[in-house]
């Protein structure tokens, strides 16, 4: 029998050579750990111990154990608390919903009249099937996530039992973990499972690992059950109840992805000037100016008294959003953003007093925006962008959750020196709870003592919770803000050059990119030249295109052969049995297969229906006693929801392509 050296040495060794190879970022923040502690710049808190055949951990501080002597005692009782219900330690990855049998006969109705009204037309039929026997007892568990590792005798005790594919494994403490690897083989764990790590993250780090534990065989997500150590903090577990309710393919659904890959199409057989990735601010007239972006929070509204002081004194670069408050102080834009694809969105523009207030302003719209918005500007005026397709290989492509961080990711990319933030917050009014300027259109005033962590569930919209402010130290926002912070935060820094000064005036949310200032506080700025419209407006045209080249028209087509190619494979496909794995990998792979997600808009439509449909679908097959006929009857109604969407996509591509020629 091996002596207990032996035994740690060779865990530790192991977990060293797994991490290095399998998890780099966590490696490098052991390493960085090691090496602080070698430095004499970080002072070990905690000491392994062993003592009567048990592991236990002593806080050298306190001279207490964390286990208190009994390491076995607690492993059985976490063992103990391991059960299957649905009721319990369990996040719903999907929104309940119900259709009876007269609802699915009305949205199919619907389908056929207006494809793209309803995403219930493409979902009511399946889930009206598969809502017939209700899961409120797994038959197993395979995504699981543990909050608190300790020595994580516990996991390797639990996993033996629970046999899930992919382990979700979360610590705040670097050096308990780093502990943990003594006494637990990660390595061996990964044999049989692929494991995410969020050890020592802050929030920026562990909504980027919830993400792709959630994208990780996505069809697993319908419940997740999890363990928390009672040492462990809550607010990881909040967290994650934030990722897994702010899932983008489930916030921003299948259909839209379909509105948005096909209405680019429309608008450039049109002739409207498509902004060229090369496009730039840097090098010109504007370099040394500043460029203020106006977006809709509540601190735009309690600063008009600073933008009417400073209306010479930016290039204004409005979110649309805020244009009906614009107009009421008289602020006028220099540059119109505008994003969403939904004819709603228009509102923003019907709600002015007088259109030609917009006159002198040019506007930059994504290419998916509704065809009423583009009917209401001359063709001159308008610059368009793609964003969430790629039809025309050199022209600019931005994507962001909302048009606030698109409009802040825009001046980036432009390469604009000197930007400053202002609505931006991201977050609600920290006396008032408003969420936006009082006369926005969807403004809501939420109770601040409504925060999270003092309730059950969770509302998108709705419910708040503390973070890391700008100006203040610490702000409320929503989930529904908070997915926008975490791209901000997340992939903003690498879009921003060594030249580029970004200063947030907001009394919102804090950016990692951006230097808090406040308003009152701010340097006296160059005024802009009267002319700015017209040297703005000569500067676009340079860096744009009126039509696609050869190489985008020869894309196209391969785009019409895959679409092709996918309903025949479709229409060819058979259920081999009744494994609700094998099935949902299968579909997953005739959509995704040769990189299709990377090179084709349709492939990342139907891609997102199937991340909102597939969980229910796999739920019912995997938690029922279901029969191969059930299989085939749930088949049948999935094969032909995805058939008709591809036969939408492919109409509206094929009538490009003649116009073409």
């Amino acid at each position: 029998m091996q002596d207990i050296n032996t035994i740690i040495t060779k865990n530790f060794n192991d977990n060293i050579e797994y991490l290095q190879n399998n998890h780099p970022e966590l490696f490098i923040k052991l390493s960085e750990y090691d090496a602080a502690i070698s430095n004499g710049h970080y002072i070990e808190k905690y000491e392994l111990v062993y003592e009567n055949d048990n592991f236990d951990v002593l806080e050298k501080s306190t001279q207490k154990y964390l286990y208190n002597k009994q390491t076995t005692h607690h492993t059985k009782e976490a063992l103990k608390t391991l059960e299957y219900s649905t009721l319990n330690n369990c996040f719903e990855g999907f929104f309940r919903q119900s259709y009876t049998k007269e609802q699915v006969a009305l949205y199919t109705k619907r389908r056929d009249a207006s494809p793209l009204e309803f995403y219930a037309s493409y979902v009511a039929d399946i889930l009206h099937e598969t809502e017939k026997k209700e899961t409120t007892q797994l038959q197993s568990l395979d995504k699981y996530i543990f909050f608190g590792v300790g020595l994580g005798l516990h996991i390797s005790a639990m996993a033996s039992d629970i046999s899930a594919e992919v382990y979700l494994i979360v610590e705040d403490d670097l050096e308990l973990f780093r502990l943990s690897l003594f006494c637990t083989n990660y390595k061996k764990l990964a044999q049989d499972a692929e494991l995410f790590f969020s050890i020592f993250e802050d929030d920026t780090e562990f909504s980027k690992t919830s993400e792709q534990f959630l994208q990780k065989s996505h069809f697993y997500n319908h419940y997740i059950k999890y363990f928390q150590l009672l040492s462990h903090s809550d607010d990881k577990v909040n967290k994650f109840y934030i990722a897994i309710s702010t899932q983008s393919d489930l916030k921003f659904l299948f259909h839209d992805y379909m509105k948005i890959s096909i209405s680019p199409l429309q608008r450039v057989a049109e002739g409207y000037s498509i902004l060229l990735k090369e496009c730039s601010f840097l090098n010109t007239t504007f370099q040394e100016k500043a460029f203020l972006l106006l977006a809709s929070g509540p601190s735009l509204q309690n600063n008009i008294s600073f933008l009417q002081k400073n209306r010479n004194n930016f290039i204004f670069v409005a979110v649309s959003s805020a244009l009906e408050f614009l107009e009421l102080h008289d602020i006028k834009p220099h540059i119109v953003v505008h994003l969403d694809p939904f004819d709603t969105s228009i509102l923003s523009f019907e709600k002015l007093k007088d259109i030609s207030f917009l006159d002198e302003s040019l506007l930059c719209f994504a290419a998916s925006s509704p065809k009423k918005l583009f009917e209401k500007f001359p063709k001159e005026q308008i610059f368009i962008y793609e964003a969430g397709s790629n039809y025309k290989a050199d022209a600019l492509n931005i994507s962001a959750p909302c048009i606030g961080s698109l409009s802040y990711m825009l001046l980036l990319v432009l390469q604009v020196k000197n930007i400053y933030l202002l609505g931006l917050d991201l977050a609600v009014d920290s006396i008032t709870g408003v969420d936006h300027t009082e006369i926005h259109q969807d403004t809501k005033k939420l109770a601040l003592e409504d925060v999270f962590s003092k309730k059950e569930t969770l509302s998108y919209k709705d419910d708040l919770f503390e973070i890391e402010g700008n100006i203040k130290e610490r702000v409320y926002t929503t989930p529904h803000f908070y997915s926008s912070i975490s791209i901000i935060n997340r992939y903003f820094p690498k879009l921003k050059k060594e030249f580029q000064n970004v200063y947030n005036l907001s009394n919102g949310a804090k950016f990692n990119t951006a230097t808090p200032l406040k308003p009152e506080e701010m340097t006296t700025l160059i005024p802009i030249p009267e002319n700015s419209f017209s040297q703005i407006k000569e500067l676009l045209l340079s860096y744009s295109e009126k039509k696609l080249k050869q190489t985008d028209k020869e894309s196209l087509h391969k785009k019409f052969d895959y679409a092709k190619e996918l309903t025949k494979t479709l229409q060819e496909h058979q259920i081999q049995n009744s494994d609700a794995k094998q099935y949902a990998q299968e579909i997953n792979i005739i959509i995704t297969r040769n990189k299709a997600l990377y090179k084709y808009e349709l492939a990342r439509v139907l891609d997102s229906y199937l991340y909102y449909i597939l969980n229910f679908i796999y739920n019912y097959f995997q938690n029922t006693n279901s029969t191969l006929h059930d299989f085939q009857t749930v088949d049948k109604l999935l094969k032909n929801n995805l058939l008709i969407l591809i036969s939408y996509y492919k109409d509206a591509l094929e009538q490009v392509l003649q116009e073409e020629k």
